[in-house]
């Protein structure tokens, strides 16, 4: 092996390195505590094999949190998409150059505000009593609007904040994918009469079958990391209803019990269980 071929390997490893060690020492400490009964309060613990994962299935609170984490799945990775295709279409179709290079500043500015910023700015917003957001309904009819504090309005409105900035994020880059198409296909789809909308559902989105499918699966792992989004926000309330897996992990480790081989046992399922989905589900809808 020359210098040359050399290089690489030796720039490489040690960052690779560096990489391994913090993402499977870890993994492998949560998997080794999940099998026993350690808590906060006691440093040590015994061993308790899968009796920590047979207490999950019977467990109401972690069948709640999984029915809320799908839900937010499904919710925030099909509006972000659905907003990010409608904006790219709309830049493309209508925006000249400069305003599209003007836009595309301005859409940047969500996804850059650190995530814990923007949930208190949204937080703010969303006030029943002096909220930018809430403030015309309160003008109008004289009563509060407490969005955040209503079960059936408060996981739909973190929602909403999580789609403001990843949305427009993901239209820009839609916009990028439309700017990279070749303009005959477009072209003899006008000279066949084809309709505006049936130019992009037929020929733009399935061009972009499989950049669109990465943008997805992009979506679908950032979505899992939604824990500071919702914590600042609603801190899973109205009582659980906002309460994702993540969250009711951190709880009972740290907050409510100090179960901390509980709260293991529960985020080493949800890695496997999100590793094999997201497997099956790749290997299914990949181009």
């Amino acid at each position: 092996m020359t210098s040359r071929t050399r290089l690489p390997a030796v720039f490489l490893a040690p960052p690779l390195l560096i990489l391994a060690v913090l993402a499977f020492v870890p993994t492998a400490y949560a998997i080794y505590i999940s099998f026993r009964n350690r808590e906060l309060s006691r440093p040590d613990g015994s061993f308790v094999g899968l009796a920590n994962y047979i207490d999950l299935f019977s467990d109401r609170r972690f069948i709640n949190a999984i029915g809320v984490s799908l839900t937010w799945e499904l919710v925030t990775v099909t509006l972000t998409l659905l907003v990010a295709i409608v904006l790219g279409i709309l830049m493309f179709e209508f925006a000249s150059a400069r305003q599209r290079a003007v836009l595309t500043l301005i859409f940047l500015v969500p996804v850059i505000l650190p995530r814990v910023s923007a949930a208190f700015v949204w937080k703010f917003a969303f006030h029943p009593l002096y909220g930018i957001v809430t403030y015309p309904y309160k003008a109008i009819t004289g009563q509060p609007l407490d969005l955040l504090s209503n079960p059936a309005t408060a996981l739909m409105t973190v929602a909403l904040v999580d789609v403001w900035q990843w949305g427009p994020f993901f239209g820009v880059i839609v916009l990028k994918l439309l700017e990279t198409l070749p303009p005959q296909p477009f072209e003899a789809a006008r000279l066949d009469h084809a309709r505006p909308w049936e130019v992009y559902l037929y020929v733009a989105l399935p061009m972009l079958k499989a950049p669109l499918i990465s943008l997805t699966f992009i979506k679908m792992i950032e979505s899992l990391r939604a824990f500071d989004l919702i914590y600042v926000m609603t801190r899973g309330g109205p009582g659980i209803v906002t309460e994702t897996l993540d969250m009711y992990a951190f709880s009972q480790g740290f907050i409510e019990s100090g179960r901390i081989s509980y709260a293991s046992s529960m985020a080493v399922l949800m890695m496997v269980a999100t590793t094999v989905i997201f497997t099956v589900i790749w290997k299914r809808v990949k181009p």
